[in-house]
């Protein structure tokens, strides 16, 4: 299962790409295609759709998609989900994800459901609430009935997976994010064979950081090879 979180609205690969995706983020810099919006998303959505990998895309309000981002998600038939930044309480969650919807309701497109952006470690933006609590988030998907399938912890145990309801851990391609009892692509291609695996990514390390490109290739040539498919929750 490929969760996909689309946080740098201009990638992170340059100086200048870090610094104007830290202005959208958390200050002020508009949505302007030909300065690279997206291109870092836009360039893993070309990918996948070329591989037939469908998956979840999970955006924040500094990341909506535009109208390119959308027809290649459509094309792709990928799920548009929230990834909710300012988490303090419902309140700050409901302004900020229908915030959201509304934005993606004039491209015709709906949302199925969200992600949290951060793991409760640190704050990593000004309007970021760091702390994590995912059975408060279940509570507030039923009560806006929306879908929350996926936690932001990390992956320790293949046992992980046996639950079909909620995955609280996931596998990391960015091997910063890995435990080292779960690390290897090739453990994690066999367990598919008996588990769906949610497997997490962000375009931008995709475009930026060569091992994550290269982990996640040779994630998806495996999978070919033992002909695991890749699924939407």
């Amino acid at each position: 299962i490929l969760r996909v979180d689309v946080d740098k609205p201009y990638g992170r690969n340059n100086f200048f790409n870090k610094l104007k995706s830290k202005l959208r983020e958390d200050y002020w810099f508009p949505q302007i295609d030909s300065l690279g919006y997206l291109d870092s998303t836009n360039k893993f959505i070309d990918y996948c759709n070329i591989h037939n990998i469908r998956g979840a895309f999970y955006h924040r309000n500094c990341t909506i998609p535009n109208q390119k981002t959308l027809s290649l998600l459509k094309r792709g038939g990928h799920e548009i989900g929230f990834h909710a930044e300012n988490t303090r309480n419902i309140s700050t969650f409901k302004k900020e994800f229908l915030y959201f919807k509304n934005r993606i309701a004039e491209y015709d497109s709906i949302v199925s459901g969200f992600t949290k952006h951060g793991s409760g470690d640190i704050k990593i933006g000004k309007n970021h609430y760091p702390k994590y609590e995912p059975n408060e988030y279940k509570l507030w998907a039923k009560e806006l009935k929306l879908s929350y399938f996926y936690g932001n912890e990390i992956c320790d145990s293949i046992s992980n997976f046996e639950k079909n309801d909620f995955y609280p851990k996931m596998f990391w391609i960015h091997r910063d994010y890995r435990s080292t009892d779960v690390s290897s692509l090739e453990i994690i291609v066999k367990a598919a064979k008996n588990y769906d695996i949610p497997v997490i990514i962000h375009p931008s390390n995709f475009i930026a950081n060569k091992n994550v490109s290269e982990d996640f290739k040779t994630l998806v040539e495996l999978a070919h090879k033992d002909s695991i498919p890749w699924i939407l929750k």
